[in-house]
């Protein structure tokens, strides 16, 4: 596997941040964004890629979606579990799953975890039924990546290393957050949308955060594996 269980060690500290600490926020303004990429679900199946501690699986479910978690993190995917999530431990690149199993895969604030970023949409659109939906909701590419660094009003600058995808484990914009602990990928917005497309999907839409800072911390995008 080319994906590594990197959230082991701060699984408990990170649940705490995302539920109820300073990544709250984040948290909800994600799981107001995946609500209009992914919609309503009318009891259809649904993949959460990269569910860590399950902290969205709860809003996935109040659309109607039967949600079933996925991480590569055994402690996350515990600690989803005591929450009384569905979830198994498996690599968002080499899923245990048939061809063609789920009705719609979501996947929030991952697409900075993922080493390998096409592979990974590659085994969503297999995953997928015909017509089926990916939703995908992460830190915006052009305002939330590691070398973008935010004033105090929330202005942006973004430094030397936006065109680069590559795996940034120290840097002094990473910060004191989950990002200093597991590094991140930085990744801009043409690999992104390029490898959404290069798996095969139709893109649908996209839109940004309804958040009060100048510029967005969020970036959503809806796709579909076509009929």
């Amino acid at each position: 596997m080319s994906l590594r269980p990197r959230y082991d060690e701060f699984a408990d500290w990170y649940d705490a941040y995302v539920q109820s600490g300073v990544g709250r926020p984040f948290a909800e303004a994600a799981d107001q964004l995946i609500a209009r990429m992914l919609g309503v679900g009318a009891g259809q199946t649904c993949l959460d890629l990269g569910c860590g501690g399950g902290a969205h699986i709860p809003a996935l479910t109040a659309l109607g979606w039967q949600v079933l978690g996925v991480d590569i993190s055994p402690r996350q995917v515990e600690i989803a579990q005591c929450s009384g999530a569905d979830a198994i431990v498996a690599s968002a690149d080499n899923l245990p799953f048939d061809d063609q199993s789920f009705d719609a895969v979501a996947t929030i604030m991952t697409t900075t975890d993922f080493d390998e970023l096409p592979a990974v949409f590659k085994e969503a659109y297999r995953v997928l039924r015909p017509g089926g939906r990916l939703a995908i909701v992460g830190a915006h590419p052009c305002f939330g990546g590691v070398y973008v660094e935010r004033d105090s009003a929330g202005a942006c600058t973004v430094h030397p290393g936006y065109r680069l995808h590559e795996r940034v484990e120290q840097h002094p914009l990473l910060g004191n957050g989950i990002r200093s602990r597991v590094g991140v990928v930085n990744v801009p917005l043409p690999v992104l949308l390029n490898s959404v497309l290069d798996a095969g999907f139709r893109l649908l839409e996209t839109a940004e955060d309804n958040g009060q800072q100048p510029v967005p911390d969020l970036l959503g995008i809806a796709a579909c594996r076509p009929r």
